[in-house]
């Protein structure tokens, strides 16, 4: 079984720091694909608040980790993700963030998630993928046997095994939650593509 990562309400998210920039994407063909690329330099962060879980999550759905976190992750031979160092511009913490970056690959999802490519701009490559009608289901081969990965077309949604649930579980680490990622419902609000 896999689970959605999904950040826990409990703990306050972080914002991020001025001077944080995107490289911009334009297509030269149609402005409404106009869109933010990826971020320029390390991530640079405002904590809101000292009580933070061992998982933080940016508005971008940029997760952190807490070097606890980290350890663990690492002394149980974790794979998909990589590490990169947090600036944390407001205030001392008594340990060190880390920017959780998931680098597995799930490919396409089980067509019975009701993922599709809808449209693909030939001159920016934007794509539209349509909503998952009944949650993400992973589609086995095509993941590549990372315990933390995406779905193509739905990068901001982590998923992850069970292995790496029971982990977090076990060790009571705070700030997150899992959804069992073929119960995933459409969000409310959200307009589907």
């Amino acid at each position: 079984m896999f689970y959605e990562m999904s950040n826990d309400s409990k703990f306050k998210d972080v914002k991020y720091a001025k001077g944080t920039d995107w490289e911009g994407i334009v297509c030269p063909k149609n402005d409404g694909h106009r869109r933010a690329g990826n971020r320029i330099g390390q991530l640079k962060i405002e904590i809101k608040t000292k009580k933070i879980g061992d998982f933080l999550n940016t508005f971008l759905s940029e997760w952190l980790i807490s070097d606890k976190v980290a350890e663990i992750f690492n002394d149980c031979g974790f794979t998909g993700y990589e590490l990169k160092p947090v600036s944390v511009c407001n205030m001392e913490l008594p340990h060190k963030l880390w920017e959780f970056v998931v680098c597995g690959k799930g490919g396409g999802s089980n067509p019975a998630s009701g993922i599709y490519l809808k449209s693909e701009c030939p001159y920016c490559h934007h794509k539209v993928y349509s909503a998952f009608e009944n949650g993400i289901i992973v589609d086995e081969n095509n993941w590549d046997g990372s315990d933390f990965f995406t779905i193509t077309g739905y990068r901001r949604y982590i998923l992850v095994t069970e292995r790496v649930k029971n982990v977090v579980e076990e060790n009571q680490l705070k700030g997150v939650k899992f959804i069992p990622s073929h119960e995933l419902i459409w969000p409310s609000g959200v307009i589907k593509p």
